[in-house]
């Protein structure tokens, strides 16, 4: 010390101090400066990861996306509004599902509706976002006011918001896989005209109406297309958490969980340019039974997230004896072949402007797809003995005029019993051209896995109800995107229209039922 310092024997207090400073700050301020220097490298490397999450997930970088979303967002919101003054209280099957998400609001978890026969994922997640507005609200701290009626049916309109960012992001990533072909009509399409693809789709008329209420198939929606893309960018432990939530949202959805692990292969083996043009099914598939042989243990290693869902759910059926909780007695699994034949036919009408388009296309698409006498014959006498020996009239379907399928069936489809008989071209000139376009923009074996799960979907519900057509049909629109802007733009018109007339049906033209029971007070109302 005497040789550092140069200082006598006797050190002062002050100096030792300041030797002792001088030390620990020696070794205090390298931590600090490396602390300091690690703390930035972390949030570079954040900042980097978020970036590239962006990157990832191709969200767009216009504010265009956001403008859009914001435009529907508002407009919704003004229905959402009149909805809500003209109709208070819950209505028709609102009852239940209000009532029970209160249930879970108060704590009450113990407590089940036997009215309702689907899995209580809407209402857990409701649960959850009124406790935590509760939290966070000062003026409003009890969890029954987030749990209100109105509440409510706001998170159907929030769902729906990001319904239209997952659906622009999956037809960003599958925009990429279209083929050239401007003899069937498909082109490549750009990020502008992906995301008028999605603010069209989201205003599709029974999915719109929806979210105008609080029903279960606007969060069934959004779960299943977020699961699916998820699979598609290959995060397919995320994509089954999803796919989970999506099935306790509608059992149904397993099948939608199947049709994501399918096209996991399937995207591997067109990725591996297996599959050629001129191959027809049955040489795909046997070619992709080959080579789900050879990399067997890959794909198993890709699909055990899914198998572990779908392993889950049979157990599930096992437990519960059958795949519907609750009431059973209107939910009886039925082989309703026409089922099939009447989402044809839904999707020829709101896809009309696709349709007449297709029909410049048409005498490419039967030389290409249905150049053999024989496929002809096999639709339509498939389509002749399914509406001959399988089909099934519902008591609701017969009983309940507040729904428009009680009309269409009344004055449409049973007007005469020739009159599904004469709609059957109709139905084979749009299965010709999904056929056409799945396709090409794909190929023929994932064509027919859609066409597997459609049925799986449609064919063993014994009651025509709209909403069960509405996930086939998203699911074939974000597989096909539209690149021609008048198509979009009439198929836009079409849709507000139909939305605006429903809408308006809703709120002013109602009408008395003269016997009304506690569940169903009048005045009625029509709806999907």
């Amino acid at each position: 010390i005497n040789a550092e310092y140069g200082g006598s024997p006797k050190i002062s207090r002050q100096r030792r101090r300041r030797q002792h400073h001088v030390r620990t700050n020696s070794f205090v301020y390298p931590l600090v400066d490396q602390a300091r220097t690690s703390g930035i490298a972390v949030y570079q490397h954040s900042v980097d990861m978020a970036r590239n999450t962006i990157s990832e997930i191709d969200l767009p970088a216009s504010s265009w996306c956001g403008f859009f979303a914001c435009a529907m967002l508002a407009v919704t919101l003004g229905e959402v509004v009149k909805v809500n003054n003209a109709q208070p209280t819950p209505y028709m099957d609102e009852v239940f599902h209000v009532r029970q998400a209160q249930h879970y609001c108060g704590g009450n978890w113990s407590v089940w509706d036997n009215k309702i026969t689907t899995l209580p994922g809407l209402y857990v997640l409701s649960s959850g976002i009124a406790h935590f507005f509760s939290y966070v609200s000062s003026k409003h701290p009890e969890s029954s006011y987030w749990c209100s009626v109105e509440k409510l049916r706001f998170i159907n309109l929030v769902m729906s918001v990001a319904i239209f960012l997952v659906m622009y992001m999956i037809f960003r990533k599958l925009s990429r896989r279209l083929k050239d072909e401007p003899g069937l009509g498909i082109q490549p399409i750009h990020r502008t005209c992906c995301m008028m693809n999605s603010l069209v789709l989201t205003c599709f008329p029974l999915l719109y109406f929806y979210n105008l209420l609080y029903y279960t198939d606007v969060g069934s929606v959004l779960f299943v297309l977020a699961s699916y893309s998820c699979s598609i960018r290959n995060c397919h432990k995320r994509s089954a958490v999803l796919g989970a939530i999506a099935v306790t949202f509608r059992q149904t959805n397993i099948i939608w969980v199947g049709f994501t692990a399918g096209t996991v292969v399937i995207r591997d083996i067109e990725f591996r340019g297996i599959f050629t043009d001129r191959d027809d099914f049955m040489s795909q598939f046997a070619i992709a039974f080959q080579a789900i042989l050879r990399n067997f243990k890959r794909y198993l290693k890709l699909l055990t997230p899914y198998i572990i869902v779908i392993i889950g759910f049979a157990g599930f059926i096992l437990y519960n004896k059958g795949i519907v909780v609750g009431d059973r007695s209107a939910h009886v699994a039925v082989l309703h072949f026409p089922q099939f034949l009447y989402f044809l036919l839904f999707l020829f009408f709101f896809s009309a402007p696709h349709m007449i388009q297709r029909l410049r296309y048409s005498h490419l698409t039967v030389l290409r797809y249905c150049f053999r006498p024989v496929h002809v014959a096999l639709f339509f006498a498939s389509a002749l003995l399914a509406v001959a020996c399988f089909r099934y009239e519902h008591p609701y379907l017969l009983s309940d005029n507040r729904h428009y399928t009680f009309y269409v069936w009344r004055r449409i489809l049973n007007r005469t019993p020739a009159t599904m008989y004469l709609l059957l071209p109709v139905c084979f000139y749009t299965f010709l051209n999904m056929v056409a376009l799945l396709s090409t923009v794909h190929s023929k074996f994932f064509t027919l896995l859609y066409f597997l799960c459609c049925a799986a979907q449609t064919v063993p519900q014994g009651l025509l109800e709209f909403r069960y057509f509405i996930l086939p049909y998203i699911l074939y629109r974000l597989h096909v995107p539209q690149h021609s802007w008048v198509v979009l733009f009439l198929e836009l018109c079409q849709y507000t229209l139909i939305n605006l007339l429903t809408v308006k049906v809703f709120l002013n033209k109602t009408f008395e039922w003269p016997d009304v029971g506690e569940l169903n007070p009048n005045p009625q109302r029509f709806m999907w």
